[in-house]
């Protein structure tokens, strides 16, 4: 390959790169402003958010799950988070999020990326103690047809102590 080749192709790298990293600021961002609709319209019809608690755990159905949010379960998710008397939500938990070394992944499935990063989240509710929770998001998108957009086919979330004692959870990591 010729050396301008390799320079068009790395400056797609790059490009690609920073689209991912402003879509998943994005993403994590409508979470912490509790969008939570807008958030579940960035995943493809088929998508879902998956967090296990073996952090080698291979798939979503040969072992039990912190979460495995498919379209249908988001929607009853979040109408529960807006119901005026959702107890373990009052008040509403505030959440900040800050990812880093994002990376695309080789080896993902024809018109899919995959991109790895590391996540930091803290929840913090009025006289509670906060939580801090951090791990690694792996996400599938799909490229949007424009080529600068993107849809989130699968979001898991492997935090660090999946294997721990909980909390009741009711917000996504």
């Amino acid at each position: 390959m010729s050396a301008s080749g390799t320079e068009r192709r790395s400056e797609k790298c790059i490009a690609d790169l920073d689209a991912i990293t402003r879509f998943i600021n994005a993403e994590n961002h409508l979470l912490d402003e509790r969008r939570f609709e807008e958030w579940m319209d960035l995943f493809t019809e088929d998508g879902y958010y998956w967090a296990p608690i073996d952090p080698q755990q291979a798939d979503h159905l040969t072992h039990v799950s912190l979460f495995f949010d498919d379209k249908a379960t988001m929607k009853t998710r979040i109408a529960r988070l807006r119901h005026p008397k959702i107890h373990m939500q009052i008040p509403h938990s505030r959440t900040v999020r800050v990812v880093s070394n994002i990376q695309i992944d080789s080896g993902g499935a024809a018109g899919v990326l995959a991109v790895k990063c590391n996540f930091i989240l803290l929840e913090y509710r009025p006289s509670r103690p906060q939580n801090v929770w951090g791990g690694r998001y792996d996400y599938q998108l799909v490229r949007g047809e424009d080529n600068d957009t993107y849809r989130i086919a699968v979001k898991k979330a492997t935090l660090v102590n999946s294997d721990d004692q909980f909390p009741s959870l009711a917000l996504w990591f």
